[in-house]
């Protein structure tokens, strides 16, 4: 919250993908392997965005103009053609602080509550189970987000019961893993992050979004992987959520 008059960190946003385990360990990560093996020549190295977008060691190679626009239509073919659901969630902390001058969550936990109800919901709607993975933080903040985590396990939220967390998640403990790790799915929620926060941010501001990558990515996302309405298909409410 110290941050949030800051207009470079005003925002927090977080952004969810939703796969079937069987399916992100096996196809999308081989596909996402042939894409490493194709650029980079090697298939097991770690995707980092922020070092993709400045071409830093080990993705040097990006400084050629050519190579990254190869890369970039590789990767936009995969997010149309790959199998998952994506949901996004943005808080203006300074907002947050103006209207909420006693109670005040915490941002990134404010954020990761509703993230887990829209999953929770889609999994009921689907009549399955689903498990929670994220990216290490820092020693101190995996602890912070594994309480509070838990927490909404234990003792539900105001807008859907404990029940329903309990029978939707497989697990009470938060699964947090290294990017050395190299997990494809955590790695592709990492490329889709910003161009997804970005574009709600912009919605919301009256600002336009001129990231050409960025917004081709914005463009499939809403055309075809945001969480929906059952009802008449609106993706604001359920796959992108505005805070507060």
């Amino acid at each position: 919250m110290r941050s949030s008059a800051d207009p470079f960190h005003q925002y927090l946003g977080l952004t969810g993908a939703i796969m079937r385990p069987a399916y992100e360990q096996g196809p999308f990560s081989a596909a996402l392997e042939t894409i490493k093996a194709l650029i980079f020549h090697d298939p097991l190295i770690v995707f980092h965005r922020r070092e993709m977008i400045d071409a830093s060691p080990p993705f040097g190679v990006l400084r050629d103009a050519e190579v990254r626009s190869q890369l970039d239509a590789l990767l936009l073919q995969l997010l149309a053609s790959a199998t998952y659901r994506v949901f996004t969630v943005v808080i203006d902390k300074k907002e947050h602080q103006r209207k909420y001058t006693v109670w005040r969550f915490h941002p990134y936990h404010y954020c990761l509550t509703v993230m887990l109800e829209r999953y929770v919901q889609f999994l009921v709607r689907i009549n399955m189970t689903g498990d929670v993975m994220t990216e290490s933080r820092g020693r101190k903040e995996n602890m912070q987000l594994e309480k509070a985590f838990r927490y909404i396990y234990d003792n539900g939220t105001v807008h859907v019961p404990t029940r329903v967390f309990q029978e939707r998640l497989t697990s009470r403990e938060l699964k947090i893993k290294s990017k050395s790790a190299n997990i494809a799915g955590l790695q592709f929620a990492d490329l889709i992050a910003n161009p997804s926060c970005r574009s709600l941010i912009c919605e919301k501001t009256n600002v336009e979004m001129t990231a050409k990558f960025g917004v081709q990515v914005e463009e499939i996302l809403k055309k075809y992987k945001y969480l929906r309405s059952p009802v008449n298909g609106t993706i604001i409410g359920w796959g992108k959520k505005w805070l507060p």
